[in-house]
């Protein structure tokens, strides 16, 4: 599966809840695409080499070498990383992780955060996600994955950080609804005309909105979304890709295949085969 692809859609392992994917990209890499997007695990990102911000519907943080961030689950979130050689440790985890262990009460992982730890302090991580990465690639060692999870999000300052909807934090939390009745609608497409009305906005102040805070036009964001919706789909059922290509919206397989090759890199039929060799 293309490494340099952020925002693939999720399913975590019931076994462990806990999803780990280490992420390089040379220095000839161009800066990601951006894309706002949010999915229902928690995301801890230990970020050992990379430039940039992530934005979220709360504020925005800024990415450098060596910064822990931590997203709760369904957090509206962009990343906008410069180009270069970039490497980070992606852990997808189940929000309930932190369960029953009073260090990670729901206050203390109710709100996006990143983290500059000292030198110290980011050895340790380093060594740690190091560790994650290679136990998640072992079987057997589920068990092992969820304890180093739990004491790697017990990197996280204890203090709760303050929830601040300015600027561009206000925008993404009021175009929100359009987000979460594109998730509730998976296949349908769903007009602009819909997303400006469930936001009570005009199409026109809707549209230019939406753009300036997401890089791209809400039609494309719904295209891209139904696409990662037809990921899953190759993931997790065994219906033929032609009859996902028709349900997720394409008028024929071939322009549905293009399309999927040009966001994942490889077609749905190679990407579906990848994901069931690598289980």
């Amino acid at each position: 599966m293309d490494t340099g692809t952020l925002c693939e859609p999720i399913a975590l392992d019931p076994a462990s809840s806990v999803r780990v994917e280490r992420v390089v990209r040379p220095a000839i890499s161009p800066a990601p695409e951006p894309f706002a997007h949010f999915h229902e695990p928690a995301e801890l990102i230990w970020f050992a080499r990379a430039q940039g911000s992530v934005s979220t519907e709360w504020g925005t943080h800024a990415i450098s070498d060596g910064t822990l961030m931590f997203l709760p689950a369904m957090t509206t979130h962009d990343f906008r990383l410069e180009a270069g050689a970039t490497e980070w440790v992606l852990v997808h985890c189940d929000p309930a992780l932190g369960r029953g262990d009073p260090a990670l009460e729901p206050a203390r992982l109710a709100l996006p955060q990143a983290y500059r730890p000292d030198e110290a302090a980011a050895m340790r991580l380093a060594a740690g996600f190091d560790w994650l990465v290679a136990l998640a690639a072992t079987s057997g060692r589920a068990g092992d994955v969820v304890m180093l999870t739990r004491l790697l999000l017990k990197e996280l300052p204890a203090a709760a950080p303050q929830a601040d909807l300015t600027g561009a934090g206000r925008t993404l939390h009021r175009l929100r609804p359009a987000l979460d009745l594109v998730a509730q609608a998976d296949f349908r497409l769903v007009t602009i005309e819909e997303a400006a009305a469930r936001c009570h906005l005009s199409t026109s102040y809707f549209s230019r909105a939406f753009a300036r805070a997401f890089g791209v036009g809400f039609a494309e964001y719904a295209r891209q979304y139904r696409l990662r919706a037809a990921a899953r789909s190759l993931m997790t059922e065994a219906a033929r890709v032609s009859d996902i290509a028709y349900r997720s919206g394409f008028q024929t397989p071939s322009h549905f295949t293009a399309a999927f090759r040009k966001r994942f890199g490889v077609s749905p039929s190679a990407f579906r085969r990848r994901y069931l060799a690598g289980r």
